[in-house]
């Protein structure tokens, strides 16, 4: 009889700590999900972060000479940013630091975005250092050339959230995991720390889902602006069977008692297939986040010595034939 309770009572117990970490791991889950959906209600903030790309010709590359030109500066490079955004009017500025692999010589591109104008200088266009470019971005919109708006960069945070949850809705809840020591804010304040880990364990389950998910990923982005109908058919038809993550492969984020996720690393390994060869794909990244709803003025003056972008679109941008 003894052991038969013995027995029962070792399968109870199992069960019960089986349950229970399900049930924990669906918290947790429920927990970032929440988090993803408040970035939504950041109408202003201040941020600042870093990326290391190794991305293959595969995923970045254009048949226009320039554009192409452009994108080899920064596919294998470190780049990093630091800035103030608003949304209501929109008000943006940063200055990307850029670093190709093997230099030790950076090159800096301040942005500014202001009273529907984005100002920028790129060494590689510019003369000099206080000659900027500058794009209309409502007449950009008006004119149809662009599927970019100001509406779509005011509502980057919606689209954001949307793309999170579509990538992670298909993530079984027993990947998530929630630190047992809280993280460190910059401010000195403490945060719910929670990850999800790519491995080899759960790298097909995670790439089934993804494929499940991404002609709804593109379309989200055609929808908002940020792809042409083009590129999106273009994308359908070129990347989405040959895309894959790779373990090992990490998210981490920090989450303060607003709710509002306050740091985050991405640490992801991808191949793409182009012309039936996989290539292999790493990104790096960090950024945090300060002064949430808190309006912070920006700090950059619009430039005087400004000249029209148009000439430099209609290079990047051939006209339809």
């Amino acid at each position: 009889m003894s052991k038969k309770w013995v027995t029962l009572t070792a399968v109870t117990a199992i069960s019960l700590v089986s349950l229970t970490a399900c049930t924990d791991n669906t918290k947790v889950k429920e927990a970032l999900d929440q988090a993803i959906s408040k970035q939504k209600e950041m109408t202003s903030y201040t941020f600042d972060g870093g990326t290391t790309l190794s991305i293959s010709d595969g995923l970045l590359k254009s048949s226009n000479p320039l554009t192409n030109g452009l994108l080899s500066l920064v596919k294998e490079s470190t780049i990093d940013w630091k800035g103030i955004s608003n949304v209501e009017p929109l008000q943006f500025q940063t200055d990307l630091k850029i670093t190709p692999k093997g230099s030790t010589s950076p090159f800096e591109i301040p942005i500014l975005i202001k009273d529907s104008k984005l100002y920028f200088n790129m060494p590689a266009l510019n003369k000099t250092a206080d000659e900027f470019y500058a794009i209309d971005m409502q007449q950009l919109s008006q004119t149809g050339k662009s599927p970019l708006s100001l509406d779509t960069l005011k509502n980057t945070s919606q689209l954001s959230t949307s793309l999170s949850n579509l990538v992670f809705s298909g993530v079984d809840a027993k990947w998530f995991k929630e630190a047992k020591e809280p993280a460190k804010l910059k401010d000195g304040s403490s945060a719910k720390s929670i990850s999800v880990e790519l491995t080899s364990k759960n790298e097909k389950e995670v790439n089934t889902a993804l494929q499940a998910k991404l002609p709804e990923f593109i379309g989200t982005l055609q929808t908002n602006g940020f792809l042409s109908t083009e590129q999106a058919d273009q994308f359908k038809k070129t990347q989405l069977n040959g895309l894959q993550l790779k373990a090992p492969s990490k998210l981490v984020v920090a989450i303060d008692d607003k709710g509002f996720i306050r740091d985050q690393t991405i640490d992801i390994n991808f191949t793409v297939t182009a012309d039936g060869k996989a290539q292999d794909n790493h990104i790096l990244l960090h950024q945090s986040y300060e002064a949430i709803n808190q309006a912070s003025p920006l700090t950059k003056e619009v430039p005087k010595n400004v000249k029209s972008f148009n000439d430099i679109l209609k290079l990047i941008t051939p006209a339809k034939k």
